[in-house]
């Protein structure tokens, strides 16, 4: 299910890059910041995920030792956080508009709304996969009770 908000997250990114671009205001550097962040992850993440790649690339540059679930949960939740703060911004920008109308501003926020929920779900839900995973890897454990004539460990891992 994460990986249905890729071409979702790049999509929006594009009607954001519209909005925007609509308000020809030079203090918005954070905007398209985050934006042009959010449009290259969101691409790179569909093209890797389309090639079916990631599971060799993760292997090839981490050698195993991180998963690409742990990289799309931290990158989904930076571009969540950062998509709150360019909500945050552009209805702050479209209160104090002086170079016209507010509608650019008051889209964008919008539609980093929109992005907010396309960066968190996914974040929520590996978050909720990672957890599940990790609880049942902790009932495997098995701690046996101290037993003086016993020669091996009490702790099997």
């Amino acid at each position: 299910m994460p990986h249905f908000f890729k071409p979702l997250q790049a999509l929006n990114a594009i009607i954001l890059a519209i909005c925007i671009g609509s308000t020809a205001s030079g203090d918005n550097g954070i905007l398209w910041f985050t934006l042009i962040v959010s449009m290259i992850i969101s691409a790179a993440a569909t093209v890797i995920f389309a090639l079916r790649i990631q599971d060799e690339l993760m292997e090839s540059i981490s050698n195993g030792s991180i998963a690409w679930n742990v990289v799309e949960l931290v990158y989904s939740f930076i571009l969540a956080v950062l998509c709150v703060i360019s909500v945050w911004l552009s209805f702050s920008f479209a209160n104090r508009s002086l170079y016209g109308t507010s509608a650019g501003y008051i889209a964008s926020g919008l539609f980093f709304i929109v992005q907010t929920i396309f960066y968190a779900v996914p974040c929520t839900v590996i978050y909720k996969e990672v957890q599940a995973t990790s609880e049942a890897e902790r009932q495997n454990i098995v701690i046996e009770p101290a037993h003086p004539f016993r020669s091996n460990a009490y702790q099997d891992l």
